[in-house]
């Protein structure tokens, strides 16, 4: 049995401390900051977490909603998206993870685009 990415990077603990960092850039960021005004940033990052570790081969713990019904209402735009990726991208280096393994988890968010972004 191949290793997963998951367990390759240690688990739960570095995917927690990776997403921590990315939405420390994002709320960092004067473009996407507005997006979370109002939003439970603990309880967003817990189902983050969850899903970034389901999606590298980790448990299957996500219990979030249907993408695209969750994001619709935020007019999201491509360009948006794409300062999502990089952010998520930085965070990813930062933590250690081989630029190999970031190019599959950017693939991976990448191809989740459309059920993600709403607006030009």
């Amino acid at each position: 049995m191949s290793e997963t990415l998951y367990d390759k990077y240690g688990g739960i603990e570095t995917f927690s401390a990776v997403v921590s960092n990315f939405y420390q850039k994002v709320l960092d960021s004067e473009e996407l900051a507005p997006y979370f005004d109002n939003v439970n940033m603990e309880r967003l990052m817990s189902h983050q977490t969850n899903f970034i570790s389901t999606a590298l081969g980790g448990p299957d713990n996500y219990t979030g909603l249907d993408l695209k019904k969750v994001h619709a209402p935020y007019q999201i735009t491509v360009p948006h998206f794409q300062e999502v990726a990089e952010l998520l991208e930085e965070s990813l280096d930062e933590a250690g993870v081989e630029q190999v393994d970031i190019d599959s988890i950017i693939t991976l968010v990448s191809s989740l685009m459309d059920q993600v972004v709403s607006s030009a």
